[in-house]
């Protein structure tokens, strides 16, 4: 055993995961753009703040609305000469924007008394962001400018939290889809481990491809051309290697070890897929560093652009996004 055959090794199961990891983040984009989970989620918390009969009316606020991201109506209509764009929903608010519509819709910034205050208040629908107004007034808020300061406090803490809602349902479609992935690839990481390490063709496979990645592609690469490198990584490992290689039911002891190893591989897959291709893509930059220094070679403090994590999509600024 050598330290060189170790690298190799463990570079073929970096560069597997990290390309298994940028399909699944395709993935997870695609459909979070095709059911618009980002604005679904801040729409949830915006119930909260106005109401259900509300929400469409704080919605079509010029404040609100001019925030409407313009996008083709649907994956038909790239291809059309007559291309439709439309108004998706709203992703990100500003607190700034949320108060102002808000206190409008509200008509709140009229009142020039607590009394007149209250009065308009008692007329929201009933709601959270109702709640917390009369919280306030009750509490010796008596005028406008203050209890806008109050409320930006709160919606800054809604915005927060919709940030975190949309990371977590980010993060569970992210764990199904390398779950999806893994089961229909059969990646095997206990199998993967065995090729790799007895085979030296593979290993040298893998560590060329790893190192081209590394300095052609970064996250950018095309996801025809990851599935066929997944597919020629992969082929010895796949459910064909199963058939082959699986015990007959009659050993009932192999049987079982066979498939309680399988099952364990596949479980490693999964978890080693879900940390993502960023944190897949910095080790195999480092191990690639470590086996072929290059004077061209990205520094470990350079964050390379292009496909971000789909744990974290975008950076989440204190405005929902």
């Amino acid at each position: 055993m050598s330290l060189s055959q170790v690298l190799e090794v463990a570079l073929g199961l970096a560069l597997t995961y990290y390309l298994m990891g940028l399909v699944v983040s395709w993935m997870c984009q695609f459909v979070m753009n095709a059911f618009e989970t980002r604005g679904r989620t801040l729409e949830s918390v915006l119930r909260r703040i106005v109401g259900s009969k509300t929400l469409g009316q704080l919605l079509s606020m010029p404040q609100i609305r001019s925030l409407a991201p313009v996008r083709y109506q649907d994956w038909r209509s790239i291809f059309s000469r007559n291309a439709r764009l439309v108004e998706k929903r709203v992703e990100k608010i500003p607190v700034s924007n949320l108060l102002d519509a808000f206190f409008d819709l509200a008509k709140l910034d009229i009142a020039a008394s607590s009394e007149e205050l209250i009065e308009l208040i008692n007329k929201l629908p009933p709601s959270e962001g109702k709640t917390e107004l009369l919280r306030l007034v009750n509490s010796g808020v008596s005028n406008v400018l203050e209890l806008r300061a109050k409320m930006a406090l709160w919606f800054d803490g809604l915005m927060n939290q919709a940030s975190e809602m949309f990371t977590a349902l980010a993060r569970r479609y992210v764990i199904l889809f390398s779950l999806a992935l893994t089961l229909v690839l059969g990646v095997d990481s206990i199998d993967l481990f065995r090729q790799l390490w007895a085979t030296p063709d593979m290993r040298a496979i893998a560590s060329v491809k790893a190192q081209a990645y590394i300095d052609q592609y970064g996250y950018e690469a095309d996801t025809e051309t990851l599935l066929a490198e997944l597919e020629e990584l992969t082929i010895h490992i796949g459910w064909s290697s199963v058939l082959k290689n699986a015990p007959p039911v009659d050993s009932f002891s192999d049987f079982l070890w066979f498939w309680l190893l399988k099952l364990t591989g596949l479980l490693m897959t999964t978890v080693a897929v879900a940390q993502g291709a960023p944190f897949w893509y910095d080790l195999l930059r480092k191990m690639t560093t470590v086996k072929s220094p290059s004077p061209n070679a990205p520094r470990s403090d350079e964050t390379p652009a292009g496909l971000t994590s789909p744990t974290n999509p975008e950076p989440t600024p204190r405005a929902y996004g």
